[in-house]
C-alpha cells in the first residue's frame, strides 16, 4: 500500500512538472511574438492557410474549403504549399505592406495558378484584432483572404526520474 502511495505521489510531482514547463514555453512565445511584432517583420516565422482570393479585373473568385494552399512566411520570403504543387516567392516587409515579387514555382492546378499569379505586386495587409485573420490588398481589386494556422511549439523532452524507495518488513 506505501508502495502505491509512493508512486501516486511521484506521478503527480512529475506531472506538475511537466505542466509548470508547459506554461514556461507558451509564455516565452508570447514574448518572443510581442518582441517581433514591436521590433521587426511581423510576418516572419508565422503559417497561414488561403480561404478565398477574389480579383475583379481578372474575374477570378475562388474559395478553398477543404485543401486550404498554405502560406509560410521566412524571412524575406513565402513558402506556398499548394496541394502537391511548391512555390517560393521573394518579399518585402514595410510597415503596413508587402512587396511580392519574383518566383520559382512548380505548379500544376489551375487554382494554384491563379493564386500565384495575383500574389505578386504591392500589397496592404491587414491583420483583425485577433491575429487569426489577414487580408491582402493591392491596388488592382485583389483580395486574398488568409486565416492564422496555429502551431505548436516542441521543446526538449525533460525526464523527470524520483526514486521509489523499498520498504523491507
Amino acid at each position: 500500500m506505501k508502495k502505491l502511495f509512493i508512486l501516486t505521489i511521484a506521478i503527480t510531482a512529475s506531472l506538475l512538472f511537466v505542466q509548470c514547463k508547459k506554461s514556461e514555453v507558451l509564455t516565452e512565445e508570447v514574448i518572443v511574438s510581442t518582441e517581433k511584432s514591436l521590433t521587426g517583420n511581423l510576418l516572419e516565422g508565422s503559417n497561414w492557410e488561403v480561404l478565398s482570393v477574389v480579383s475583379v479585373p481578372k474575374n477570378v473568385n475562388i474559395s478553398f474549403t477543404v485543401k486550404h494552399p498554405k502560406m509560410n512566411f521566412f524571412n524575406d520570403y513565402i513558402e506556398m504549399k499548394l496541394g502537391r504543387d511548391l512555390c517560393s516567392k521573394h518579399y518585402l516587409f514595410a510597415t503596413d505592406n508587402i512587396t511580392v515579387d519574383f518566383a520559382a514555382c512548380t505548379i500544376t492546378n489551375q487554382n494554384h495558378q491563379a493564386l500565384s499569379d495575383l500574389l505578386e505586386g504591392d500589397f496592404q495587409y491587414i491583420i483583425s484584432d485577433n491575429g487569426n485573420e489577414m487580408i491582402l490588398k493591392n491596388n488592382a481589386e485583389t483580395e486574398i483572404t488568409l486565416r492564422r494556422v496555429a502551431q505548436l511549439g516542441t521543446t526538449t523532452p525533460v525526464a523527470v526520474s524520483m526514486p521509489i524507495n523499498t520498504i523491507v518488513q
